[in-house]
């Protein structure tokens, strides 16, 4: 792999997990409507902004000869869901008091890619990423019996965004046609729905003060911008090397919940999420070796 594009990678990688790190207290400014309807509005918007941007980078042509084959439409149903999970229970999360486990569920989901990258891809990790995962894995478990019950949120979370990374390591499209289909299918039903609750009266009309109604109509650019620098990131990097910089993303979430939302941290979740942070700074160390390998 080149060293440039492996540094692109990294660098792609960084400012998505950012982004979405961040994301806890954009879906909170939003929560006078219920999760389901954010999270709709949050499908139709990205679409929408997806195609904007494919009409000015003139994609839009193939998008639309690619939507009248059947037989590629099939194979972005599967990533669509697994998203769709993902995004679905997130929101609700945020809005139900449960950033934490949320954090916990990110934290998770880098040990299942590295899974992936080892069992599908064969991709081989360093001494000091063996070390790393080993301390993840430590980190994780004792939070997770330290929590004294199954942390439903954190698990399916770690689930449904792993399988979508294995789906776009393995994906032969453009991120961004690729992520258009992906919007398009769930899209459909969401706005359908948004339609509903509208004409009920339950939807975003009279029931959200106007100055965040332009929020939600930005939904679909914090949205989509992460999710492609993410599709990029990952045609650049080893599973192994992408799943641990996600630990950026639930790391900023976290002290979001506790020090802005106010969630509960006490000293057995320091105690896990320590053995967690010890294995993010291995894997930095290691990243910053490997850069000054490739450059020597």
């Amino acid at each position: 792999m080149e060293n440039r594009e492996y540094k692109l990678g990294l660098l792609l990688g960084v400012a998505s997990f950012g982004m979405w790190g961040m994301l806890p207290l954009y879906w909170k400014l939003v929560g006078a409507i219920t999760p389901y309807q954010i999270f709709a509005h949050r499908v139709v918007w990205s679409f929408v902004f997806l195609v904007f941007i494919m009409v000015y980078k003139n994609y839009w042509k193939n998008f639309l000869k690619m939507m009248k084959d059947g037989r590629t439409i099939k194979f972005f149903i599967a990533p669509a869901i697994a998203i769709s999970i993902n995004w679905m229970l997130y929101i609700w999360s945020v809005n139900n008091g449960f950033v934490v486990e949320a954090s916990l569920g990110y934290y998770i989901n880098p040990l299942m890619l590295t899974a992936f990258g080892s069992l599908v891809y064969k991709e081989k990790m360093t001494k000091l990423q063996k070390m790393g995962l080993f301390l993840a894995i430590i980190g994780v478990m004792v939070k997770t019996i330290l929590y004294g019950r199954v942390p439903v949120v954190a698990l399916v979370l770690a689930t449904s965004f792993s399988v979508y990374g294995l789906l776009k390591k393995r994906s032969k499209w453009d991120s961004l046609t690729a992520l258009a289909f992906e919007t398009l299918i769930v899209g459909v039903p969401s706005l359908f729905y948004l339609v509903f609750v509208e004409v009920n009266g339950i939807g975003i009309r009279g029931n959200l003060p106007f100055y965040l109604v332009p929020l939600i109509l930005l939904s679909g650019i914090a949205t989509a911008t992460p999710l492609i620098l993410y599709a990029e990131s990952a045609k650049r990097l080893p599973l192994s090397v992408l799943g641990f910089i996600q630990f950026l993303s639930p790391t900023i979430a976290l002290f979001i919940g506790v020090f802005v939302f106010k969630e509960a941290f006490d000293l057995s979740s320091l105690i896990g999420f320590s053995f967690i942070w010890a294995a993010l700074g291995l894997f930095i160390y290691s990243q910053l070796k490997l850069l000054k390998t490739a450059e020597a």
